[in-house]
């Protein structure tokens, strides 16, 4: 939420805070959260400048306890009633506050225009005007909001209008004149961390990975425990740069980190996981980080059907099928309507080859999708169903095709960035381009054949993972698999070059080189390759499913000794 980069002008927002356990970040984690939120809230109650702000938390603070004061919610509210009547400035401008952070945008509204009508339009009312109507989603509100900040700032540099402005146009997609307006409170407030942190997210919308990265490590020695900062630092070494032993040290200290300032914030730790277990390309020490991280949250809120649904996407991720089945049907206990857990068994039961009871899942989910919208996984799961029931390649090609397409426009105005990793899921594009490798010949065309059309549309999609995931070794190979089999032989050696001296031990990678070396007729290199391939991953040979890929080893095998 855009409100939790905005301040409070003083304490009003540690309100938010004791109600709702982070500032709206989720549900609390335990009831003496809760409890001991109300006990603060009751000892500021009666102080002029909060009194309404103090009130609204207690009431939002009652309704989150297991059990409800429902006399103590009429008293409050009828306290509230009364003390709206005689409020002053300060009350008025923090229980607009307060509202916005909780997306009660029309009646923070309420409380805004009547700070501005006290005040005689005080620069305070006026910013957090512009700030609602920036965020409200209406183009109407976004113009008007631009011109308050504009003439907050004739008086003066004002860092809240200074950011919103910014904020702007970053919704405008200027990040150019994003960047210059947080620059500038930069300048002038050094100490600001909220500009550093945009700031740090701006460069990397941009693609400038180093600049982001540099801005982190500033803000870190700023403050050495921000997690915006450690999180930024974790995603350049992963996605950036694939160094995944600096990632997994990074992600420890993230842990650290929420341990110390966000002990009981469920909802944080499940965000924290997302981006970096679709990014890592299922590497085991750093989903053991993402599982920790959800295993966490669910911990602190048992009753959150997609805190289990996501652990069971953790255990997809590291092939532990038994394990991701019990936290589906978990989520199903707690939920269910929920249509992602029923996702998460359907995809189970086709690694397991139940084909029958997923079609009849399937078939309930493809109506489904009539009333919520299309779904690329479940359209992904059909593709699968499909192959597996020797379908025809024509069936199977249009469902993955309608998969792709369904996914790419889901990220549409997304700029580069956390949520943007996570909605991209490389993952679940890579296991795609596997299902299109699947369907393609296993060997180079013969001299005089064209090779399969369905290769450039793979090569398409791969290239856009690594312009935006350059450290995920495996969609690299997966380019250099494809130009082999298009025919790109001198491609094919570059990018497998690329992936070996970022991960000598990558079996997959050597096994291909050995090929490439083969199409080269160069067979000391080719017995070179095959040989690290085998001191690496001795199995990898038996692995494949493809008779014509083990054929192709054995070729290999005789051509070099």
């Amino acid at each position: 939420m855009v409100a939790g980069l905005f301040p409070a002008f003083s304490g009003g927002l540690r309100l938010v805070a004791l109600a709702s356990n982070g500032g709206g970040h989720g549900r609390c984690g335990a009831a003496g959260d809760v409890q001991e939120g109300i006990r603060q809230l009751e000892a500021i109650k009666n102080k002029p400048e909060v009194s309404l702000c103090a009130l609204m938390a207690l009431i939002y603070a009652h309704k989150k306890s297991p059990n409800p004061d429902r006399d103590a919610i009429l008293e409050l509210d009828t306290k509230l009633k009364e003390e709206r009547k005689t409020a002053g400035q300060q009350a008025l401008y923090f229980a607009g506050l307060f509202l916005w952070h909780l997306g009660r945008e029309d009646k923070a509204r309420e409380y805004v225009d009547r700070v501005i009508k006290v005040s005689n339009g005080d620069k305070e009312g006026l910013i957090l005007k512009a700030w609602l109507d920036l965020t409200c989603g209406k183009e109407t509100h976004i113009k008007k909001a631009v011109k308050y900040f504009d003439e907050v700032l004739q008086e003066g540099n004002d860092v809240f209008a200074l950011l919103g402005k910014a904020q702007y146009f970053e919704i405008r997609q200027n990040y150019s004149g994003a960047l210059e307006m947080v620059n500038r409170i930069i300048a002038n407030f050094p100490n600001f961390i909220p500009a550093f942190i945009k700031k740090m997210k701006l460069q990397l919308a941009v693609q400038d990975w180093e600049q982001a990265a540099e801005t982190a490590h500033r803000l870190l020695q700023k403050d050495a425990l921000n997690l915006e900062a450690t999180r930024m630092e974790a995603l350049h070494f992963l996605c950036r740069e694939g160094n995944i032993n600096e990632a997994s040290a990074r992600l420890s200290d993230l842990l650290k980190a929420l341990d110390m300032l966000e002990p009981r914030n469920s909802q944080l730790f499940y965000k924290m996981a997302l981006a970096f277990s679709r990014t890592c390309g299922r590497n085991q020490l750093i989903l053991q980080h993402t599982q920790t991280l959800v295993e966490r949250a669910f911990s602190l809120d048992s009753d959150n059907a997609e805190f289990a649904t996501e652990l069971g996407y953790q255990m997809i991720l590291q092939g532990k099928v038994k394990e991701a089945l019990k936290w589906y049907k978990t989520a199903m206990t707690l939920d269910e309507t929920s249509v992602s857990a029923l996702t998460g068994i359907i995809r189970c039961q086709l690694i397991q080859g139940q084909l029958e009871d997923a079609e009849q899942q399937l078939e309930f989910l493809n109506e489904i999708q009539k009333s919520i919208g299309k779904s690329g996984e479940i359209s992904f799961l059909r593709a699968v169903l499909a192959m597996k029931k020797h379908k025809n390649q024509e069936e199977v090609i249009a469902l993955l095709n309608d998969v792709l397409d369904t996914h790419f426009s889901s990220l549409h105005g997304f700029p580069l960035g956390v949520e943007y990793f996570e909605k991209l899921n490389p993952d679940f594009l890579l296991e795609i381009i596997r299902e299109y490798l699947n369907i393609c010949p296993a060997q180079p065309a013969s001299p005089g054949q064209s090779p399969s059309p369905l290769l450039k549309h793979c090569a398409s999609v791969l290239e856009t993972v690594v312009k935006t995931v350059p450290g995920l070794h495996q969609a690299v190979f997966l380019i250099a698999k494809v130009k082999y089999l298009s025919g790109d032989i001198e491609a094919a050696h570059t990018n497998l070059r690329y992936c070996l001296e970022r991960n000598p031990a990558y079996a997959d990678a050597h096994l291909l080189m050995a090929q490439v070396y083969l199409a080269q007729n160069n067979t000391k290199l080719c017995s070179q390759s095959l040989e690290l391939c085998l001191s690496y991953d001795f199995e990898v040979i038996w692995t494949k499913e493809s008779n014509h890929f083990i054929v192709s080893i054995f070729k290999v095998f005789f051509a070099c000794f």
